[in-house]
């Protein structure tokens, strides 16, 4: 893992369920940890349904493993260039040295 290929900041989100001015409980992001992060973009594709152009795009995220990102999941997403991607699993490097977020961005 070259730590020098790491130039990129994401912020890790999870969800929390909040409740709004009507009582609703509604779900909300909430940053839990900043990074730095080396990306590659893997494959992607393009689809058009009822008219609607649709794309997905993965992508890797590989960062540092550390207490704070030790418990990041599935149901988290990654927030990069002010993009959402979901992250679709992760896969832990070596022994703790890092961890890669195997995301995927979406578009309508």
């Amino acid at each position: 893992m070259n730590i020098g290929n790491m130039d990129r900041r994401i912020a890790l989100q999870s969800t929390t369920l909040t409740t709004n001015d009507y009582g609703q409980r509604v779900a909300s992001w909430t940053t839990y940890a900043t990074v730095w992060a080396a990306i590659k973009y893997k494959k992607g594709s393009e689809k058009v349904t009822d008219d609607q152009v649709g794309s997905t795009q993965t992508v890797d995220f590989t960062i540092r493993y550390s207490t704070d990102v030790s418990g990041v999941k599935a149901s988290h997403r990654v927030v990069y260039d002010g993009k959402n991607y979901e992250i679709l699993y992760t896969q832990e490097v070596g022994r703790k040295e890092g961890i890669v977020l195997v995301c995927e961005l979406r578009s309508a």
